[in-house]
């Protein structure tokens, strides 16, 4: 693994912004925002919008996310990007048979969640309804050992067995499938024909992405970690505005008008 903002990095991104047809892609919490307490509170800095909309207006760009589409679409607001919400499930233009499939398992795993919620909530664990995903949100527990066991005691009781998630201080519960970052990233590839990707993360979350066996995918995880498939890293979120810059640079550079 090595910086992304290094000599060879940069190369790997000259290349990428060379390609008329590529697309850039991100996460949003921990790599566009960072990870804030309030998990409402996330919100681009003036710089970094700024930035990502320029790149937005340069090239096909996207932004990929565990929130829900109703609750990303405000943050973006104004810039130009593809928006691809509830981990791959939302913005994809999807079936009406998988929509409703993932909206009636997750009505039924809250009719669950609720029997236990006095256990949750005493640890501090918040439950977040996301429509056709749940999250279990733990940041501001005294005890994160306490609230992770409380939430694994309540996931083992949800029927249909749910796909389990880890990020940071969350559990997110998923519809069983083939429906994740990696395959929405891949969907949105095949909309655009896109000839190749970046693609820059933070967790676990978007482990499905890097690990996709896909040449044409530039994969940057936020922050360096062994027990990662990514193939770049970026020492820190507070560093993506110098990524952005850069890209919105190299594509200026390389794709002139």
């Amino acid at each position: 693994m090595q910086d992304v903002l290094s000599a060879p990095g940069k190369r790997a991104l000259d290349r990428l912004a060379g390609q008329a047809e590529a697309l850039f892609a991100f996460d949003f919490d921990g790599t566009l925002a960072r990870i804030v307490q309030d998990r409402h509170a996330a919100v681009l800095t003036e710089p970094i919008r700024v930035a990502l909309h320029a790149l937005a207006v340069a090239a096909p760009t996207a932004v990929i996310s565990g929130r829900a589409l109703d609750d990303l679409r405000p943050r973006i607001e104004g810039i130009s990007a593809h928006l691809i919400g509830n981990h791959g499930l939302e913005g994809l233009h999807m079936s009406e048979r998988v929509m409703h499939q993932a909206h009636e398992c997750c009505r039924a795993w809250l009719k669950t969640v609720s029997k236990d919620e006095q256990n949750l909530t005493r640890v501090g664990v918040i439950v977040e309804d996301k429509t056709y995903s749940l999250t279990f949100h733990y940041r501001q527990a005294c005890s994160p050992q306490l609230a992770r066991e409380a939430i694994f005691h309540t996931v083992s009781m949800l029927t249909p067995s749910p796909r389990l998630v880890l990020g940071k201080a969350v559990v997110n519960a998923i519809p069983s499938g083939n429906l994740h970052k990696g395959s929405a990233m891949l969907e949105l590839m095949h909309q655009l024909k896109s000839s190749g990707a970046l693609y820059v993360g933070d967790d676990d979350t978007d482990e499905d992405v890097f690990s996709l066996p896909d040449e044409r995918i530039v994969t940057v995880r936020i922050g360096k970690k062994a027990a990662t498939a990514a193939q770049w890293y970026l020492a820190r979120q507070s560093q993506i505005g110098l990524l952005l810059e850069y890209l919105v640079l190299a594509r200026r550079r390389l794709m002139p008008s």
